[in-house]
């Protein structure tokens, strides 16, 4: 039986922000620099992404994606299962929001989403949130 992992699951949050188009993502304000800073890199690295999404402020540490099909939050709190839950408290390094920018300009500069297997280990599968929350 697969067991997810907070990589595996950071990664496939990573993938779904850099294949949308639009959407809403919920952050605190302390993190709204690095987000447009997150923004100007993907650019940078993926030329053909025009849209992005809507910077919205929330007062936890919560990180929220909402876009359809796309969805992920890195928190705490179970959120069902239409979203990619990446728990932010298996953080090694205790800062959940670097980790997730780290992933994301990683698979920018590689190439994702505009390229076959440069978005990582799973990338080219169905991703299985029940399964991935087992860690």
């Amino acid at each position: 039986m697969y067991m997810g992992s907070y990589v595996d699951s950071l990664r496939e949050a990573a993938r779904r922000l850099l294949r949308s188009e639009g959407g809403i993502l919920y952050l605190n304000r302390n993190n709204s620099e690095g987000a447009i800073e997150l923004m100007l890199k993907i650019s940078d690295h993926v030329p053909s992404k025009i849209t992005f999404p809507e910077l919205a402020y929330i007062e936890s540490q919560e990180i929220i994606f909402e876009c359809p099909r796309n969805n992920f939050n890195i928190g705490k709190e179970e959120k069902s299962a239409e979203y990619c839950w990446v728990k932010s408290h298996k953080s090694e390094t205790d800062e959940p929001w670097a980790d997730f920018v780290k992933m994301v300009v990683e698979l920018a500069v590689a190439g994702y989403p505009g390229c076959i297997g440069c978005g990582g280990p799973g990338s080219e599968e169905i991703w299985d949130e029940a399964s991935s929350r087992l860690y």
